[in-house]
Protein backbone atom coordinates (compact mmCIF):
# COMPACT_ATOMS: atom_id res chain seq x y z
CA UNK A 1 0.00 0.00 0.00
CA UNK A 2 2.62 2.35 0.63
CA UNK A 3 4.12 2.09 -2.83
CA UNK A 4 1.23 1.96 -3.77
CA UNK A 5 0.67 5.25 -2.53
CA UNK A 6 4.40 6.70 -3.25
CA UNK A 7 3.51 5.24 -7.01
CA UNK A 8 0.66 7.23 -7.15
CA UNK A 9 1.91 10.40 -5.91
CA UNK A 10 4.64 10.46 -8.25
CA UNK A 11 2.48 9.40 -11.23
CA UNK A 12 0.26 12.84 -9.86
CA UNK A 13 3.39 14.74 -9.98
CA UNK A 14 4.49 13.67 -13.03
CA UNK A 15 1.23 14.81 -14.81
CA UNK A 16 1.35 18.21 -13.28
CA UNK A 17 4.50 19.04 -14.52
CA UNK A 18 3.36 18.23 -17.77
CA UNK A 19 1.07 20.42 -17.41
CA UNK A 20 2.98 23.29 -16.28
CA UNK A 21 5.49 22.62 -19.03
CA UNK A 22 2.76 22.75 -21.27
CA UNK A 23 1.63 25.98 -20.08
CA UNK A 24 5.03 27.34 -19.69
CA UNK A 25 5.15 26.47 -23.46
CA UNK A 26 1.74 28.16 -24.94
CA UNK A 27 3.64 31.40 -22.85
CA UNK A 28 6.76 31.12 -24.63
CA UNK A 29 5.03 30.62 -27.68
CA UNK A 30 2.73 33.42 -27.18
CA UNK A 31 5.63 35.44 -25.89
CA UNK A 32 7.99 34.89 -29.06
CA UNK A 33 4.80 35.61 -31.56
CA UNK A 34 4.30 38.86 -30.03
CA UNK A 35 8.37 39.08 -30.67
CA UNK A 36 8.06 38.44 -34.02
CA UNK A 37 5.30 40.90 -34.97
CA UNK A 38 7.21 43.61 -33.34
CA UNK A 39 10.12 42.38 -36.01
CA UNK A 40 7.76 43.10 -38.32
CA UNK A 41 6.69 46.20 -37.71
CA UNK A 42 10.25 47.69 -37.52
CA UNK A 43 11.65 45.74 -40.49
CA UNK A 44 8.70 47.94 -42.27
CA UNK A 45 9.84 50.97 -41.13
CA UNK A 46 13.65 50.14 -41.24
CA UNK A 47 13.05 48.68 -45.22
CA UNK A 48 10.48 52.25 -46.11
CA UNK A 49 13.81 54.24 -44.55
CA UNK A 50 15.99 52.91 -46.52
CA UNK A 51 13.88 52.79 -50.03
CA UNK A 52 14.18 56.54 -49.02
CA UNK A 53 17.70 56.62 -48.85
CA UNK A 54 18.04 54.90 -52.05
CA UNK A 55 16.11 57.45 -54.30
CA UNK A 56 17.64 60.10 -52.51
CA UNK A 57 21.46 58.48 -53.03
CA UNK A 58 19.86 58.35 -56.85
CA UNK A 59 19.57 61.87 -56.42
CA UNK A 60 23.17 62.49 -55.45
CA UNK A 61 24.69 60.59 -57.91
CA UNK A 62 22.91 62.27 -60.79
CA UNK A 63 25.22 65.39 -59.85
CA UNK A 64 28.04 63.24 -60.88
CA UNK A 65 26.44 63.91 -64.70
CA UNK A 66 26.09 68.07 -64.18
CA UNK A 67 28.29 70.72 -63.56
CA UNK A 68 28.63 71.31 -59.76
CA UNK A 69 30.42 74.02 -60.56
CA UNK A 70 27.15 76.19 -60.31
CA UNK A 71 25.63 77.22 -57.39
CA UNK A 72 21.94 75.42 -57.26
CA UNK A 73 24.13 71.87 -58.47
CA UNK A 74 26.71 72.55 -55.68
CA UNK A 75 24.19 73.61 -53.12
CA UNK A 76 22.57 70.64 -53.84
CA UNK A 77 25.73 68.15 -53.93
CA UNK A 78 25.63 69.51 -50.51
CA UNK A 79 21.95 69.42 -49.18
CA UNK A 80 21.42 65.45 -50.49
CA UNK A 81 24.79 64.43 -49.29
CA UNK A 82 24.12 65.83 -45.83
CA UNK A 83 20.23 63.95 -46.10
CA UNK A 84 20.86 60.95 -47.43
CA UNK A 85 24.82 59.59 -47.44
CA UNK A 86 26.39 57.99 -44.47
CA UNK A 87 22.37 58.27 -43.21
CA UNK A 88 21.65 54.93 -41.74
CA UNK A 89 18.70 53.03 -40.67
CA UNK A 90 19.91 49.45 -38.98
CA UNK A 91 17.11 46.81 -37.79
CA UNK A 92 17.34 45.06 -34.14
CA UNK A 93 14.99 42.92 -33.47
CA UNK A 94 12.98 41.97 -30.40
CA UNK A 95 15.10 38.89 -29.19
CA UNK A 96 14.14 39.02 -25.38
CA UNK A 97 12.08 35.76 -25.64
CA UNK A 98 14.85 34.18 -27.72
CA UNK A 99 17.03 34.79 -25.27
CA UNK A 100 15.05 33.47 -22.60
CA UNK A 101 14.60 30.14 -24.74
CA UNK A 102 18.34 29.87 -24.63
CA UNK A 103 19.98 31.16 -21.62
CA UNK A 104 16.98 29.47 -19.36
CA UNK A 105 16.67 25.82 -21.51
CA UNK A 106 13.11 26.82 -22.45
CA UNK A 107 14.14 25.33 -25.44
CA UNK A 108 13.50 21.84 -23.73
CA UNK A 109 10.30 22.85 -23.25
CA UNK A 110 9.45 22.93 -27.36
CA UNK A 111 7.83 19.54 -27.29
CA UNK A 112 7.01 19.53 -31.49
CA UNK A 113 10.67 19.29 -32.98
CA UNK A 114 9.27 21.15 -36.49
CA UNK A 115 8.54 23.98 -33.88
CA UNK A 116 11.86 23.94 -32.13
CA UNK A 117 13.71 23.66 -35.68
CA UNK A 118 11.70 26.84 -36.94
CA UNK A 119 12.52 28.88 -34.05
CA UNK A 120 16.19 27.79 -34.44
CA UNK A 121 16.00 28.87 -37.94
CA UNK A 122 14.84 32.17 -37.47
CA UNK A 123 17.41 33.13 -34.77
CA UNK A 124 19.74 31.95 -37.99
CA UNK A 125 18.19 34.22 -40.38
CA UNK A 126 18.40 37.04 -37.93
CA UNK A 127 22.15 36.66 -37.87
CA UNK A 128 22.03 36.65 -41.62
CA UNK A 129 20.79 40.27 -41.36
CA UNK A 130 23.74 41.51 -38.89
CA UNK A 131 25.81 40.03 -41.53
CA UNK A 132 24.53 42.33 -44.55
CA UNK A 133 24.86 45.17 -41.81
CA UNK A 134 28.99 44.96 -41.69
CA UNK A 135 29.01 45.53 -45.76
CA UNK A 136 26.23 48.69 -45.12
CA UNK A 137 28.12 49.83 -41.87
CA UNK A 138 31.94 49.65 -44.23
CA UNK A 139 30.24 51.22 -47.13
CA UNK A 140 29.19 54.46 -45.12
CA UNK A 141 32.12 54.30 -42.80
CA UNK A 142 34.00 54.91 -46.50
CA UNK A 143 31.39 56.93 -48.25
CA UNK A 144 32.27 59.01 -45.20
CA UNK A 145 36.02 59.17 -45.38
CA UNK A 146 35.59 60.37 -49.11
CA UNK A 147 33.22 63.32 -48.33
CA UNK A 148 35.10 65.21 -45.57
CA UNK A 149 38.45 65.24 -48.45
CA UNK A 150 35.43 66.88 -50.65
CA UNK A 151 32.99 68.79 -49.03
CA UNK A 152 34.05 71.61 -46.43
CA UNK A 153 31.34 71.38 -43.21
CA UNK A 154 32.20 74.56 -41.67
CA UNK A 155 29.92 75.94 -44.25
CA UNK A 156 26.90 75.24 -41.65
CA UNK A 157 28.82 77.75 -39.06
CA UNK A 158 29.09 80.40 -41.68
CA UNK A 159 26.27 82.47 -42.21
CA UNK A 160 27.00 83.67 -45.77
CA UNK A 161 26.90 80.44 -46.79
CA UNK A 162 24.02 78.71 -44.44
CA UNK A 163 21.27 80.62 -42.41
CA UNK A 164 18.64 79.95 -40.24
CA UNK A 165 18.51 76.22 -41.44
CA UNK A 166 18.59 76.74 -45.12
CA UNK A 167 21.39 77.70 -47.96
CA UNK A 168 21.93 81.25 -49.00
CA UNK A 169 22.90 81.97 -52.60
CA UNK A 170 26.71 82.04 -51.76
CA UNK A 171 27.63 78.99 -53.44
CA UNK A 172 29.33 76.79 -50.94
CA UNK A 173 33.32 75.55 -51.79
CA UNK A 174 34.73 72.18 -52.59
CA UNK A 175 38.32 71.50 -50.43
CA UNK A 176 39.46 69.50 -53.67
CA UNK A 177 38.54 70.13 -57.24
CA UNK A 178 40.48 67.43 -58.60
CA UNK A 179 38.08 65.74 -60.39
CA UNK A 180 39.41 62.37 -59.70
CA UNK A 181 39.01 62.56 -56.24
CA UNK A 182 35.66 63.80 -56.98
CA UNK A 183 34.77 61.20 -59.06
CA UNK A 184 36.01 58.11 -56.28
CA UNK A 185 33.76 60.43 -54.06
CA UNK A 186 30.66 59.79 -56.07
CA UNK A 187 32.02 55.76 -56.74
CA UNK A 188 31.70 55.57 -52.61
CA UNK A 189 28.09 57.18 -53.08
CA UNK A 190 27.08 54.63 -55.53
CA UNK A 191 29.00 51.71 -53.43
CA UNK A 192 26.70 52.86 -50.39
CA UNK A 193 23.37 53.18 -52.93
CA UNK A 194 24.55 49.44 -53.66
CA UNK A 195 25.13 47.89 -50.43
CA UNK A 196 21.95 49.67 -48.87
CA UNK A 197 19.99 48.21 -51.55
CA UNK A 198 21.83 44.29 -50.39
CA UNK A 199 20.77 45.19 -46.82
CA UNK A 200 17.33 45.94 -48.04
CA UNK A 201 17.20 42.49 -49.64
CA UNK A 202 18.41 40.52 -46.49
CA UNK A 203 15.39 42.89 -44.31
CA UNK A 204 12.76 41.69 -46.92
CA UNK A 205 13.76 37.94 -46.71
CA UNK A 206 13.26 37.85 -43.25
CA UNK A 207 10.31 40.01 -42.92
CA UNK A 208 8.91 37.01 -45.25
CA UNK A 209 10.04 34.42 -43.01
CA UNK A 210 8.59 36.06 -39.56
CA UNK A 211 5.48 36.46 -41.37
CA UNK A 212 5.29 32.98 -42.21
CA UNK A 213 6.60 32.07 -38.42
CA UNK A 214 3.84 33.64 -37.05
CA UNK A 215 0.99 32.19 -39.08
CA UNK A 216 2.77 29.02 -38.45
CA UNK A 217 2.79 28.99 -35.08
CA UNK A 218 -0.73 30.27 -34.64
CA UNK A 219 -1.33 27.37 -36.41
CA UNK A 220 0.48 24.92 -34.46
CA UNK A 221 -0.99 26.39 -30.87
CA UNK A 222 -4.53 27.21 -32.12
CA UNK A 223 -2.94 31.14 -31.20
CA UNK A 224 -6.39 33.21 -32.36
Amino acid sequence: MIFLAVFMGFIAENIRERISDKEKEKEYIHSFIQNLQDDTSRLNTIIAENKKKIIGLDSLVSLSFKNIDLPENRRSLYRLTGQFATYYSLFTGSDATMQQLKNSGGLRLIRKNHVADSIAKYDIEMDEVKEGEKYYNKAMDDCFQSIIQVLDFSVYYDTTYFKNGSYTNKMPPLLIYEKQKIKFFFNEVINEKFTTRNYIYHLKARLSFALRMIAFLKKEYNFE
